[in-house]
């Protein structure tokens, strides 16, 4: 009682109408099955209809056909007994329908429909570099396959081997000399995996790669940062650090890569051959944990925006391999700033960091040999970045990035609008805006409670107002059962 159901009859097939957006239940086709038991036996279809790859606006058209013999394109009025029919069965399913949402969809899943499956933790206990990479290879040996077959690695590792061999060559060698045990863990890598070498030295040189790729040839190469980029956002209580600071993070990239994430972890063994210090974090496939959100045992939290400089020099240090170091080879915030500060980049990017047991929160942008230093203090309040450079500038004061990055970028100006945030409920809410969150897009979002170390990770593309976290680590014990 109370439904109320319009029906179109159009000769003697009969059909109603009922939109609804980004739906569609299990239940339904049973709950479909069970309504049409009622209908004498007379035919119903069903049709829902797609969005390209999401469910959009939807159109569910029923239709009943009786035995009858009709003339096509001749109006004939239906028999009452089927009128009446058909609209006991349109109401039943009607209801039906609205009782199978209030069942199946819950606060946390109303609109929070997975992507991919979470990615899973690795927690390798190595007695050296290679063996942490042989570890890593043999887990992730499908993972990093799978990414390595998609197009975007396909156009990278061309490049590396064809218009780009002599600067791939040249970041190979300067990387190498500043950072032997990381070539170390990364042959570990391609053992493991059963893949070569040159191609975890391009996993690690993305940033590298494409900024050259893009200046290069920037007519049939679309950087996957030029349409999906990621976000932060820090915030300090008013009454300062001691009364609570947080930090959230959007990781984007493209859905590609989803599937085949991971997060990693490298313990050494008692005993290890070499120093192998403590560190986890994301690692897309093949990759050094750093380049992503990553930790340490120290209380050290770290992620990074890509940016987008109009000049990249095609030698130098790689960030995956600066950021390594730095989130795991440092015990400090202090420690970490003068670790990313030195000189010899090849290109640049956007540091994150938070120190929870020393309660600071800091930003670095570097460009090449240059880079500036911005810490977010209890005056500051708060601070977000979103992929360019808002505080480093050239030595004659000229923007270092395109400022038509920003143009069709809605971000900044969309936090800006907001009031600011202070906690994590309100990093929650901000990193899950439609003009920030990116559908499809975000892959991960990370959110650290600096006050009691809690990290809380959604994935998939659930944003976080709308589900538990995924994952809830303390950074602070993490590694405590070691």
């Amino acid at each position: 009682s109370g439904a109320v159901c319009s029906l179109a009859f159009v000769s003697q097939k009969y059909s109603t109408a009922m939109s609804f957006a980004s739906m569609a239940p299990a239940p339904l086709e049973a709950l479909w099955c069970f309504a049409t038991s009622f209908s004498g036996g007379k035919s119903i279809e069903v049709a829902v209809e797609e969005g390209k790859g999401t469910l959009q606006t939807s159109l569910l058209k029923l239709s009943v056909r009786t035995d009858e013999p009709h003339d096509k394109g001749l109006a004939t009025k239906p028999s009452a007994c089927g009128t009446c029919s058909l609209m006991a069965i349109s109401c039943l399913v009607t209801l039906m329908i609205g009782l199978a949402f209030c069942f199946t969809a819950t606060p946390a899943t109303q609109t929070a429909t997975e992507l991919f499956p979470p990615p899973p933790l690795y927690h390798v206990y190595a007695t050296s570099y290679y063996d942490a990479g042989l570890q890593q290879g043999r887990l992730a040996r499908e993972r990093i396959h799978g990414w390595f077959a998609v197009a975007e690695m396909k156009h990278r590792f061309k490049w590396a081997s064809q218009a780009g061999s002599a600067t791939f060559a040249q970041l190979k060698q300067d990387n190498a000399k500043v950072f032997p045990a990381y070539v170390q863990e990364m042959r570990g890598i391609a053992d493991g995996a059963g893949v070569t070498m040159d191609q975890i030295w391009v996993a690690n040189l993305i940033n590298e790669i494409d900024a050259i790729i893009s200046q290069e040839d920037k007519g049939t190469f679309v950087l996957p940062w030029s349409m999906q980029h990621c976000s932060d956002e820090y915030g300090v209580s008013s009454q300062g650090y001691e009364a609570g600071f947080a930090h959230g993070h959007n990781d984007d990239w493209s859905a590609e890569v989803g599937p085949y994430l991971y997060w990693l972890a490298i313990s050494p063994t008692t005993g290890a051959k070499e120093r192998v210090n403590r560190c986890a974090g994301l690692a897309y496939p093949g990759t050094l944990v750093g380049w992503a959100p990553a930790w340490n045992a120290h209380g050290m939290f770290f992620t990074q925006n890509s940016l987008m400089p109009m000049v990249t020099r095609r030698s130098g240090l790689g960030v995956a391999f600066t950021q390594r170091h730095a989130i795991c080879d440092t015990a400090g915030i202090d420690e970490a700033i003068a670790s990313v500060k030195q000189p010899g980049w090849s290109s640049g990017a956007s540091l994150n960091l938070v120190d929870v047991s020393n309660k600071r929160m800091v930003n670095v942008e570097v460009w090449m040999d240059t880079n500036s230093v911005l810490e977010i203090t209890p005056a500051t309040g708060n601070y977000s970045h979103f992929n360019e450079y808002k505080h480093l500038r050239t030595a004659s004061g000229a923007t270092i990035d395109s400022p038509l990055i920003r143009k069709s970028d809605p971000r900044q100006g969309r936090s800006d609008s907001l009031p600011p945030v202070v906690n994590t409920e309100d990093i929650r809410s901000r990193l899950s805006d439609p003009l920030i969150y990116r559908k499809n897009k975000t892959l991960i979002t990370t959110i650290l409670n600096g006050t009691t170390g809690t990290l809380d990770v959604w994935c998939c593309g659930v944003p976080a107002t709308q589900a538990p976290p995924h994952y809830s680590w303390s950074l602070t014990s993490f590694f405590d059962t070691d």
